[in-house]
């Protein structure tokens, strides 16, 4: 009878968990090679703050910076609002313009071809979002030796259909960059447009055009929408052993993916999950409940009990 009333317990309160529908999600991927890692975490732990999703990539090698790339536009897509912070070496190449990864080898100006992300491949990830999205790009140091035909990148690029508004701070002039978006609080409304105008206003920063509608990393509150989640309760008495972990990973396969995705903000909430909250369960998802679950004094296996589920739902 335990279980069973405990199972109960646990289906209502996972029905309460607050659901990430698309138009709740706002997604970020921020970036750094170099020097500006710093001010990359930094950046993206103010994005936190204000409740962005964020998926971060120090120091990516191409095909690392590829595949972060391809994950975000993904995730891009299934979001309200989208945001790229660049803190990276950028050149430009017969009026385009790419970022260097880390180790990228350039030694003619066509190796920007296979060891080079084009800017807008970056632009046009952030605009996959229901409202679109923007990138900000503070250009870190160029290599000295740069081949004939490139230099580096010091002017937003021309705006391109299909991509989003784009924001490049030329070399040391990121400081406008990082104190608009370290003033932002966890309460305000913050409006992409407003913040890239302020961003502007620093000496050398340009913008490609401005967001032809509103588009908000931050919006107003909205009543949120309860999660309908179905769990069978088990056939058990009184004295039925302590679930196993079979049971219980066969318990987290029934979550829905909206289900998944508020365990995954209740765990960032409590200080243990850095990652993007997506509904997918991988190694640092895995590694949130551990340390969620070594902070009880539980043992940490990173799956779930029942009783687990119900405390990180109440805060504790």
């Amino acid at each position: 009878m335990f279980r069973r009333a405990l199972f109960s317990l646990v289906g209502a309160a996972l029905c309460a968990l607050p659901a990430l529908a698309q138009s709740d999600r706002v997604v970020a991927l921020v970036v750094s090679v170099g020097e500006g890692g710093a001010r990359a975490d930094a950046i993206q732990a103010q994005l936190q703050v204000i409740g962005a999703e964020t998926l971060r990539a120090a120091d990516p090698n191409n095909a690392e910076l590829r595949s972060i790339l391809k994950r975000f536009t993904g995730e891009a897509a299934d979001s309200r609002a989208a945001f790229v912070y660049l803190d990276a070496p950028a050149v430009t190449f017969e009026g385009r313009e790419f970022v260097t990864p880390a180790g990228a080898a350039l030694n003619r100006a066509t190796d920007l071809f296979t060891q080079a992300i084009p800017l807008q491949a970056f632009a046009r990830a952030a605009a996959q979002a229901e409202q679109g999205g923007a990138v900000v790009a503070a250009i870190g140091r160029a290599p000295a030796d740069l081949p004939a035909g490139l230099s580096p990148l010091e002017t937003a690029p021309e705006p391109a259909a299909g991509s989003s508004p784009v924001l490049v701070a030329p070399y040391g002039r990121s400081d406008a960059v990082v104190q608009v978006i370290a003033a932002v609080t966890r309460d305000e409304v913050i409006e992409v447009g407003a913040m890239l105008r302020r961003m502007q206003a620093g000496e050398g920063v340009s913008l490609s055009a401005s967001p032809a509608t509103p588009i908000y990393l931050r919006s107003p509150a909205v009543e949120e929408t309860p999660v309908a989640l179905q769990i069978a309760a088990p056939e058990a008495g009184a004295d039925a052993p302590p679930e196993t972990l079979e049971e219980l990973e066969l318990l987290e396969q029934s979550l829905s993916r909206a289900a998944k995705r508020a365990i995954q903000r209740e765990l960032r909430d409590a200080g243990h999950y850095l990652g993007l909250v997506d509904g997918i369960f991988g190694p640092q998802t895995r590694g949130a409940i551990s340390a969620f679950q070594e902070a009880r004094t539980d043992e940490a296996t990173g799956v779930l009990t029942r009783r687990q589920m119900l405390d990180l739902r109440a805060g504790g």
